[in-house]
């Protein structure tokens, strides 16, 4: 499949670079409103262009990691014409429903095939923790639903363990090879092969919000009396900061000369909040140097990037 940069320009959604305000205002993205619909690890697209054209209704909003299904997901959506419907988001949903979904406005969410992350080390990158009940209790409205499909079995049970012990939810108990309006290439593969799918469901009985951690204000500028040399920086290089309350932390991961200063890669973490971000070092003509997030990727402004750009300032006064 060849990229088409016109197909990520019509669908993708960078919210830390497009919007400085989170939650973010959908009837401004969307340009309407409308009830709105999110898949977590929507593959290739093929799912979320289907699902989207069968309800023109709705607005859709989708989270995923890897680069190449950004690509293949944004032509599957304009291929099917509904691309202004549909906006596609990189990144960890277990955090960034609470980061860029208002309170209150999902009224479903679906996540089909995860990762089931078997092995007992893998534990962490399981989708069956609090910190994502916690994001999926704040996006959905009361009696919104949460579906889950999965070729797991336990997986589906964890899931439901998981949800039971959340008076926020009312959950059923994981069906097998129920009916399906759309099944996706893999999913009938493993049919064919003789494999059971599973459907899990819970409903949202109480609406339970969550604050962002992102901060609407426009990231803080530090001056620094002069450019830092070379061997300074260098010297930072690994060195981390920890601000035990609240879990905070940041690290010095590299520094890169640029014309008139310095490009700092740095590592921000609010618990198991992760970003790499650049911070630019950069010469005043008056003298000195300013020290800020460089703009050509802004992470999303949580506490710990600035409490990251507020440690380098130290370091380098």
């Amino acid at each position: 499949m060849k990229l088409r940069p016109t197909d990520l320009a019509a669908a993708l959604l960078r919210p830390a670079q497009q919007s400085s305000e989170f939650p973010l205002d959908l009837e401004r993205i969307y340009g309407r409103r409308a009830p709105l619909a999110i898949e977590i690890g929507f593959g290739g697209g093929e799912a979320l262009a289907w699902w989207a054209t069968q309800r023109p209704e709705w607005n859709f909003l989708a989270f995923e990691l890897p680069p190449e299904c950004m690509a293949r997901a944004a032509r599957a959506v304009v291929e099917a014409g509904c691309s202004e419907r549909v906006r596609l988001v990189r990144g960890d949903a277990r955090y960034l429903l609470r980061e860029i979904v208002p309170p209150g406005a999902a009224h479903r969410v679906l996540m089909q095939f995860p990762m089931p992350w078997p092995k007992r080390s893998h534990a962490k990158h399981r989708l069956t923790d609090e910190e994502f009940r916690n994001g999926l209790a704040s996006a959905l409205a009361p009696g919104g639903r949460f579906e889950l499909v999965t070729d797991q079995e336990s997986f589906a049970r964890e899931m439901a363990e998981s949800f039971a012990a959340d008076s926020a939810f009312a959950a059923e108990q994981p069906a097998a090879d129920p009916p399906r309006a759309f099944r996706t290439r893999y999913e009938r593969r493993w049919l064919a092969e003789g494999r059971t799918i599973w459907r899990y469901r819970a409903e949202l009985r109480s609406a339970r919000p969550h604050l962002p951690l992102s901060q609407s204000a426009a990231m803080q500028t530090f001056f620094l009396s002069a450019v830092p040399a070379r061997d300074r920086l260098y010297e930072l290089r690994g060195r981390r900061h920890m601000n035990p309350e609240p879990h905070q932390v940041c690290e010095f991961k590299d520094a890169y000369a640029s014309e008139d200063g310095w490009l700092i890669e740095m590592l921000a973490a609010d618990g198991g909040f992760s970003q790499l971000f650049l911070a630019r070092i950069r010469a005043r003509a008056t003298g000195g140097a300013i020290l800020r997030v460089d703009e050509c990727a802004r992470p999303y402004p949580t506490p710990a990037v600035l409490e990251a750009l507020r440690w380098l300032s130290r370091e380098l006064a």
